[in-house]
Order: structure tokens, then C-alpha cells, then sequence
């Protein structure tokens, strides 16, 4: 009997043990996770939001992305160069019809700066110039909704250019970025959860659903409203070290002039 007793209090000991280890596993498993709905709200992600890039993204080979050497008016006193704020493949995602793209410029005697949008066929649909005189840090770039910019339609991929004029006399000194947005629908319940959140839970939800570009102009605008905002300094450090891009991480936001 003895015996008996004894291997049933080390059988409870045992599961006593399994159900800890399971209670453990489930806390750890939405540690850096965005928690559920609290009143239907949804709770801030923990430590910063972070950006999960869709496997077909991560599995797609990046456009070629031509490198020049920095020289002429284009002569920089930072190392860091011509940087495309987006992930290191430069492929991302969006849900709106004219989004926003953002990039670190670095101090530079060049003038004029040219944003291109092309469609899957080569087609240009939108080009703009950007006055870039005496401009260094982070500038977004947005696709304006009016009646003679097509919307990006949902399912398509398009490829973007942002050109640094160095010389526009010998534009083979150009410096230029280029990468490639595509347009996604979000479900119901993805839609459910933004309409009640606030800018820095939207940030999260959009950046665990892998939609970087609105991820980032969202938490760009929010520091915008309210620069002084520590919170809001950290995300925007993570969101961007999530993408290997701490560095550009520290560098001001500053608005841009488009040529008329």
C-alpha cells in the first residue's frame, strides 16, 4: 500500500510539474505578441512593434538596385547614404490607395530629388519632384489622391523610384532607391481591430500583419502630432531596428516641398 501511495504522489508531482510547464510556455508564447482584446480594445505589443514580412515577400527576389558612388553635388558628409525606409529586400505592403514612402537623406549639396511609380508593365503613373535644398533626415514621399493619380489597385505590384539629382547636366551621377509596394485587402477582423485602436495599436496591427508601409506612416504621423512623445520614440525605434534600420532610427523627420 505503501508503494502504491507513493508512486500516486509522484505520478500528482509529475503533472503538477507538466501543467507548470505548460502554464509557462502559453505566458511565453505571447511575450513580444500583441495581447488580446481588452474591452475591445487591443493592448499595445510589448517592447516596441515589431514587423513580420510575409513569407512570399521574404521568398521574392528584390529588384536590382543600382549603387553609384556619391560625388560631384552630391558630395555627403554622413556614411550613411540614400537609405529607403522599407525592409532589406525593399518589397512592402500597403492597404491604401495612395501611400506614403519614407527615406533618410543625407546632407547633400544636390536640389531636386524625383519620385517614380511605375506599374507592372513599365507604365509611369506618377512622377514628382521634391525640393530637397538644405534637407537631412528622415522625408516622406506620398502618391496624392486627386483626380489625376490613379489609385494603386488591390492585388497589383508596383515598382518605385526616389532619384537624387546630383547633376542634372550628367545624370550618371544620380543616386536613386528602388524597391516594390503592393496593394492587399485586410480582413474583417483585422478592420475591426484598427477601428478601435489608437495610432500606436494600429502600428502594431499593421506591422504583425506585415502591411510595412502603413505601419510606418501611421506611427510617422503620430510623431509628427506629438514629437516630444518618449512612447512614441521607442516604437518608432523599433519598428525601425525590426528591419535592421536602427541607425536611420535617431535622425529627425523633416517635410519636403514638392516643385509645383
Amino acid at each position: 500500500m505503501k508503494t502504491i501511495t507513493k508512486f500516486i504522489l509522484n505520478l500528482t508531482s509529475v503533472g503538477s510539474i507538466v501543467l507548470i510547464a505548460t502554464l509557462n510556455t502559453s505566458q511565453l508564447a505571447v511575450v513580444g505578441q500583441p495581447t488580446p482584446d481588452v474591452d475591445g480594445k487591443p493592448i499595445t505589443q510589448s517592447g516596441g512593434p515589431r514587423f513580420v514580412q510575409p513569407r512570399e515577400d521574404m521568398d521574392e527576389r528584390p529588384p536590382t538596385q543600382p549603387r553609384r558612388p556619391v560625388r560631384g553635388g552630391c558630395a555627403s558628409i554622413s556614411q550613411l547614404g540614400l537609405t529607403a525606409l522599407m525592409p532589406k529586400n525593399k518589397i512592402a505592403r500597403t492597404v491604401s490607395e495612395y501611400p506614403t514612402f519614407f527615406f533618410y537623406l543625407p546632407q547633400t549639396e544636390a536640389e531636386l530629388a524625383e519620385f517614380i511609380v511605375q506599374d507592372q508593365s513599365g507604365n509611369q503613373i506618377y512622377k514628382q519632384d521634391v525640393t530637397i535644398s538644405n534637407l537631412s533626415g528622415v522625408i516622406g514621399v506620398n502618391i496624392p489622391a486627386n483626380q489625376n493619380v490613379p489609385p494603386l489597385e488591390v492585388g497589383k505590384s508596383y515598382r518605385w523610384n526616389l532619384t537624387v539629382i546630383c547633376d542634372s547636366q550628367d545624370r550618371s551621377s544620380d543616386q536613386i532607391e528602388s524597391g516594390t509596394v503592393r496593394r492587399v485587402e485586410i480582413s474583417a477582423d483585422i478592420r475591426r481591430q484598427l477601428d478601435q485602436a489608437d495610432p500606436r495599436q494600429k502600428t502594431v496591427i499593421y506591422a504583425k500583419n506585415g502591411i510595412w508601409l502603413d505601419a510606418l506612416s501611421t506611427l510617422a504621423a503620430a510623431r509628427r502630432d506629438r514629437p516630444n512623445d518618449a512612447e512614441l520614440t521607442a516604437d518608432w525605434e523599433s519598428l525601425l531596428d525590426s528591419v535592421k534600420l536602427g541607425e536611420v532610427a535617431k535622425e529627425p523627420i523633416v517635410p519636403t516641398q514638392p516643385q509645383p
